[in-house]
């Protein structure tokens, strides 16, 4: 054999095997080798949702609307010649932090049915339940102290106590969605 031409066979034996091999470590593949593939990604536990808390979050609802609904009908009635009659809505400002807390009490029921957990979802149910029932006895009192003019008697309409109510149950809703959520950690 020409010392200039060389022997296939020992080629294939002294070199690197195939000259596409690739740079960087990489490992190539030869023939009767398994072929690499991605790892797999490590299973992940998927944190478990919470139990959705349907009595709580449709005594919340109910509360919202039957404290939105007191704002419509009449907080002060006065009797005489006629009956007039002064809803929510003739005070504006009283009718508005009804409806934004009822409202934001709603939207709390909301985040109950989505199963969040929070310590904050009770405190906000005990405030709106509060302002809704501050509110209501701060206007009866008001009522009961006006006086008797022109042969007008003011009494309390049928709004403020459809209020007081629907701030009770927020209050109530409150402390069995606290008491949910202190009974899921002790058992965990």
């Amino acid at each position: 054999m020409n010392e200039t031409t060389e022997d296939p066979t020992e080629e294939e034996t002294d070199g690197p095997g195939f000259p596409h091999t690739p740079p960087l470590g990489i490992k190539a593949v030869h023939p009767g080798d398994e072929i690499p593939s991605a790892p797999e990604p490590p299973q992940t536990i998927q944190p478990e949702k919470a139990k959705m808390d349907w009595g709580v979050a449709v005594l919340v609802s109910l509360a919202a609307i039957v404290s939105i609904i007191g704002t419509f009908l009449p907080w002060t009635e006065a009797r005489g010649e006629f009956v007039i009659r002064e809803i929510g809505w003739d005070q504006p400002i009283d009718a508005l932090i009804v409806l934004f807390s009822g409202l934001s009490a709603a939207l709390v029921a909301g985040a109950i049915l989505s199963g969040i957990k929070n310590r904050m979802i009770a405190f906000w149910l005990f405030v709106a339940g509060v302002i809704h029932v501050v509110l209501a006895i701060v206007k009866i009192f008001d009522v009961e102290s006006m006086e008797s003019t022109s042969g007008y008697n003011y009494s309390i309409g049928v709004g403020l106590p459809i209020i007081i109510v629907g701030g009770g149950v927020l209050i109530i809703a409150a402390f069995l969605e606290w008491g949910s959520r202190r009974r899921e950690q002790v058992s965990s």
